[in-house]
């Protein structure tokens, strides 16, 4: 409306000014109510067409497959991804394992890199009999003795190693003779004179 129509609707020109002033306020508010109301819809209508379009490329994957054949291949994914988890436990247990076998070697001082290899496949073969438990061959001492049984030369025992330590002791303070007994120990090959005693 017009402020000529309102006035000629018999009220004054100031009336008339401030029914125009709210009319225009409430037409602002509205029309800001109205944008807001548009700003969602708008926003709700986007994330539907999404998901319609996710739905539909999810069952265009699917084409022509029966519920069952879904479901056996569900099975199939989740077979596979049990079968990669075993697989990678039993790497790191084998990792595990043989860490452990060459840190007991090193402790036995087993030193020859063909030994030691031939001694972790023996230990981590089904056959050894020993048994993994808490991070541990239960058993191992025993397996070892036979080891060494089979190869004398493969380590020294403790007993040995005392033994051989001895040995060493006594040969470094052994007297030794670096020439014969005929030349004074001069190593020359001339003969010896003894010195004279007045």
């Amino acid at each position: 409306m017009k402020k000529e129509e309102l006035i000629a609707l018999g009220i004054t020109e100031e009336q008339a000014a401030k029914v125009l002033e709210i009319n225009g306020k409430d037409i602002e508010h509205a029309k800001s109510v109205k944008d807001t109301e548009i700003s969602k819809l708008t926003t709700e209508r986007d994330d539907l067409k999404g998901r319609l379009t996710t739905a539909e490329d999810t069952l265009k994957k699917f084409g022509d497959k029966t519920p069952e054949q879904i479901q056996q291949e569900i099975q199939t994914y989740q077979d596979q991804a049990k079968n990669a988890q075993a697989d990678f436990d039993k790497k790191i247990l084998q990792r595990d394992q043989k860490d452990w076998l060459k840190a007991k070697l090193d402790e036995y001082g087993v030193t020859s890199p063909f030994a030691r290899n031939a001694l972790v496949s023996e230990a981590m073969s089904e056959d050894s009999g020993l048994k993994w438990k808490d991070n541990a061959f239960f058993g191992f001492d025993d397996f070892m003795k036979s080891a060494k049984e089979k190869d004398k030369g493969l380590y020294q025992t403790a007993e040995e190693k005392e033994a051989a330590e001895k040995a060493a002791a006594l040969e470094k303070g052994a007297a030794r003779f670096t020439g014969s007994a005929g030349d004074g120990g001069k190593g020359k090959g001339e003969k010896y004179t003894p010195p004279k005693i007045f």
